[in-house]
């Protein structure tokens, strides 16, 4: 019977030792994760990391987006802080390629944040923290939660020979787009990605400014079409597609669903998994097999219009797996160009002249990407 007691008495004292775990307040509220981090890129001489950071509401009650702050993961200050209405530019519901415009989140439902900010370093670690009311009927409180901890990747940055010759060239590409690339995500074996995290879309204007000479139906009538593409790096080719056929008007071109819109493409090994890619190919123009060793400089194929485009033009990325779909995109820079203008207002492109830079006076950039809708020029000598 003692012992007993004295077994009674251990119980007592473990529980009650344990009981101030117990008797924390527990609140459901919002889940922050990010899913792939790539490194910084170089633009217009400032280092630039994309990211994307999901939320996800586990809470009954719906939650209203107010601001969000990245911090040093060491001191915790603020390193970026982004309010309100930004928030609502960066957010889209998961299932949609549009911008959502409001900053709630309903019980259960998810959102993707999508984070582009100037970061000078790249071998830290960083927070987020998100301030949020949560709505129960008509009485509100604030809250803020803090996680989704991120190391920024220390890899060194890939910098590329040109992709084609001469100009202008429009970089024709956007992250706030809630149609452009750097927003669609595909889910290829199991796993969410955005292969086109930084693709850019490369169409050939005049000096007015016009990309087509003529009727802009007539396909060949495009400053793209036909340019010859070029491997960006020694590598080797890992695949090729050329099946698509290509219409003569682009208002004969056909619909085709997201698993067909490479259209014909190249995929160059260029090491170090960086698998860089050609889409939107001329029919019979791919001029290399898989497995052959090219370089850098070399004619791989010539621009073309087929698969999921409005007109001819040249889309390039690199990615991190032999997968024009199913990869993470990841950050690029080209190793030499001149920056003639950009279109500040893109409803103005192929209608206007670009706005010039340095009154007139190109701008020759080195180990960097060109800035959204900018008009460049490679100089790129004929082999």
């Amino acid at each position: 019977m003692a012992i007993v007691k004295r077994w009674f008495c251990f119980f007592i004292i473990i529980a009650v030792g344990i009981e101030p775990c117990f008797s924390q307040e527990y609140r459901q509220s919002i889940d922050m994760r990010t899913s792939f981090v790539p490194g910084t890129v170089m633009i217009n001489g400032k280092p630039i990391v994309y990211y994307e950071l999901h939320l996800t509401n586990f809470s009954n009650d719906s939650i209203s987006l107010e601001k969000m702050e990245v911090l040093e993961g060491v001191d915790s200050s603020v390193v970026v802080s982004f309010d309100k209405d930004d928030l609502m530019n960066r957010l889209s519901r998961l299932g949609l390629q549009l911008k959502d415009k409001e900053n709630i989140i309903a019980p259960g439902n998810s959102r993707v944040v999508y984070l582009e900010w100037q970061s000078d370093k790249t071998d830290v670690r960083l927070m987020h923290r998100l301030s949020f009311v949560l709505s129960q009927g008509h009485k509100k409180q604030t809250f803020s939660v803090q996680g989704a901890g991120i190391n920024l990747s220390e890899k060194p940055r890939i910098a590329l020979g040109a992709p084609l010759r001469g100009g202008p060239w429009v970089a024709v590409y956007d992250p706030s787009w809630g149609r452009g690339h750097r927003r669609v995500i595909y889910t290829v074996d199991g796993k969410a990605r955005i292969p086109g995290r930084f693709a850019i879309d490369f169409i050939k204007l005049d000096t007015l400014g016009r990309y087509a000479n003529g009727d802009n139906n007539l396909v060949k009538n495009w400053y793209s079409y036909g340019e010859e593409v070029l491997a960006v790096s020694d590598g080797v080719i890992s695949a090729t597609r050329d099946d698509f056929r290509e219409s003569s008007t682009l208002s004969n071109h056909p619909e085709y669903p997201a698993g067909k819109a490479t259209g014909n493409y190249i995929s160059l090994d260029i090491g170090d998994s960086c698998i860089a890619f050609y889409e939107h190919l001329k029919p019979g123009s791919i001029k290399v097999v898989p497995g052959q060793r090219v370089k850098k400089g070399d004619v791989i194929a010539v621009v073309g219009f087929t698969g999921q485009t409005t007109g001819p033009h040249l889309h390039f990325h690199l990615a991190d797996q032999h997968s024009a779909l199913g990869a993470e995109g990841i950050p690029f820079e080209f190793e030499r160009f001149t920056v003639l203008g950009a279109y500040i207002d893109f409803g103005k492109f192929g209608k206007e002249r670009w706005t010039t830079v340095r009154d007139d006076s190109p701008l020759i950039i080195t180990a960097e990407r060109p800035a959204p809708n900018s008009v460049i020029k490679f100089d790129v000598e004929d082999n």
